[in-house]
């Protein structure tokens, strides 16, 4: 398995593997008009990545600078100070899981955030058990809690992350 760069040409078979995900795990929670593609897509990352083998794409993390209103103040009141690097859109095809793709992804990600100097975040809906168990497990620290609701009325309470320091 090898992460490389995201290119254009990886994104439909990368909506097909968010399909699948969310047919699976039901993330992304929000999703609005079932547009995966624009769900992979926007806010527009500092960078995003892909784990490749010779079966094809298995999975996907994206690093952005923003994140939600309520997740940054969140981040804020925790005493976290500077630029963000928020790990996002994390997501390894369900055929393929149990094979360190996830943790690979997320180091990835995360290495990116302190080489440009950021703060590496990300955020997790609260009834996520399996990302969140895999976050502590790589000795992410919780920051806090948030509860904020979607543009259609969709009410959700999502669990904020540090990455560890001296990684």
């Amino acid at each position: 398995m090898h992460l490389r760069d995201r290119t254009p040409q990886d994104l439909p078979e990368l909506a097909a593997i968010a399909a699948r995900v969310r047919a699976v795990d039901g993330y992304p929670i929000y999703l609005p008009r079932g547009d995966h593609l624009a769900f992979l897509t926007s806010p527009v990352a500092l960078a995003a990545w892909v784990a490749e083998d010779d079966d094809g794409l298995a999975g996907h993390v994206a690093l952005n600078a923003t994140t939600s209103t309520a997740v940054t103040e969140a981040i804020r009141a925790a005493g976290i100070d500077g630029d963000l690097g928020v790990v996002s859109k994390l997501l390894v095809d369900p055929v393929r899981r149990r094979h360190g793709v996830a943790a690979l992804l997320l180091d990835r990600a995360r290495r990116h955030a302190d080489e440009l100097g950021r703060v590496p975040v990300l955020d997790v809906i609260a009834t996520s058990a399996a990302p969140i168990a895999r976050y502590r497990h790589e000795g992410w620290i919780e920051l806090g809690r948030v509860a904020f609701t979607f543009p259609d009325g969709l009410a959700v309470e999502e669990l904020v992350f540090r990455a560890p320091s001296g990684l």
